[in-house]
């Protein structure tokens, strides 16, 4: 969990000890709730559009949703503004914890035509403990990957992502390296 005081987005570091990236738990498992965390304060909010907390009007999240500490990819590198966005296929993890993920790639999609790459870590242990890239894991459990992948095209109605590949271990590594390069240059000291 997030120690009391600690602004999870600047104030956990990006990698653990043991140099596995750090995932923030927004959105556990098999919840619907959309909820996000305030950059300034740290504070944990039920998002809401027009004063209407959101509710998914889908299948519930079939992964835990979350951030990487410590990151920002801007819109002009093709990301959102936002820390880099990470989902882990694991049983449903408590909002607030703080997670070690081996970082195995991501799915590329695009919403409304901007870039919103989700990149996706394991936990060790699981049945996808010798799962070490999205290759791998496509080659070993497709399954696994297409219902992600279809979950994200249909959650807000048909059209709104729309699937553009995959990233190895290696090009997600270097674009959450990026991100977190980005993170330093606008907050320097911290």
């Amino acid at each position: 969990m997030v120690p009391a005081g600690v602004n999870p987005v600047h104030g956990i570091p990006y990698k653990s000890p043991k140099g596995l990236y750090q995932m923030l738990v927004e959105i556990p498992a098999g919840t619907t709730e959309k909820w996000q965390t305030d950059p300034e304060t740290g504070a944990f909010y039920h998002d809401a559009i027009d004063g209407v907390p959101r509710v998914i009007n889908f299948l519930p999240y079939p992964m835990n949703y979350g951030f990487i500490p410590q990151t920002l990819l801007p819109k002009d590198k093709g990301g959102d503004g936002d820390p880099m966005d990470i989902i882990t296929l694991a049983p449903a993890r408590e909002r607030g914890c703080v997670d070690e993920v081996r970082l195995i790639g991501a799915l590329q999609l695009s919403e409304r035509g901007e870039q919103d790459t989700k990149m996706i870590g394991l936990l060790n242990g699981g049945p996808f403990e010798n799962v070490q890239d999205i290759q791998d894991l496509l080659m070993r459990y497709p399954g696994a990957v297409e219902i992600i992948r279809l979950w994200f095209e249909g959650y807000k109605g048909p059209g709104s992502f729309l699937f553009q590949g995959y990233l190895n271990h290696y090009e997600a590594s270097d674009l959450v390296e990026l991100a977190h390069r980005e993170w330093q240059r606008l907050y320097p000291g911290l």
